[in-house]
């Protein structure tokens, strides 16, 4: 990874953390490959993301016991995302903070399942397929010990809708939260 984009990535990171949008949420796992000299830093991501529907309503059945969904969705997107990341104040800020701005785009994975049945039969047969998607956003890094840090950010994210609705993209606010832990 050493001279990509003019810089030398000698500091890399995993992590995991959560995201919250406007139409589900999800978790995800990061790889990140920054350069402690350059501005820059490159990410690798993969989510699971479960979209929920536009009407989707959750409430408790009190002759069951159990909670139910009304006008909800199967549908789960995995996105695999390869990003920048572009530190403009770096070494200018004396504290343990620091803002950056944020591009990712790749491939969104999408299992589709029945909308309505038990668990089993809304998954027993989902249909797969594969879209472009996107997000692009601004966030903090937040240094807590010195080879740890949780990265929070909100952006707007570009998905793939529903498949059996249309092929329209949906768009949309997500708060992005992640804990990261350097290797060295």
């Amino acid at each position: 990874m050493s001279n990509l984009l003019g810089a030398n990535f000698d500091n890399v990171s995993n992590g995991f953390g959560l995201d919250i949008g406007s139409r589900g949420s999800g978790v995800f796992l990061i790889r990140q490959y920054l350069d402690n000299e350059k501005p820059i830093g490159l990410n690798l991501e993969l989510r699971f993301y479960d979209v929920k529907g536009e009407n989707e309503t959750v409430f408790y059945d009190y002759y069951t016991g159990t909670y139910q969904s009304i006008s909800g969705k199967s549908l789960l997107l995995c996105p695999l995302f390869l990003g920048i990341n572009y530190y403009p104040f770096k070494d200018k800020i004396e504290n343990n903070f620091l803002p950056f701005l944020t591009s990712r785009a790749g491939l969104v994975f999408i299992l589709d399942g029945n909308d309505s049945g038990s668990f089993s039969q809304r998954w027993s047969n989902p249909t797969f397929k594969i879209s472009p998607g996107g997000y692009f956003g601004c966030g903090i890094d937040f240094k807590y010990v010195s080879s740890s840090y949780v990265s929070a950010s909100v952006g707007y994210e570009v998905l793939p809708s529903d498949p059996s609705i249309s092929s329209d993209l949906v768009k949309g606010l997500l708060i992005h939260i992640a804990f990261i832990r350097s290797l060295k």
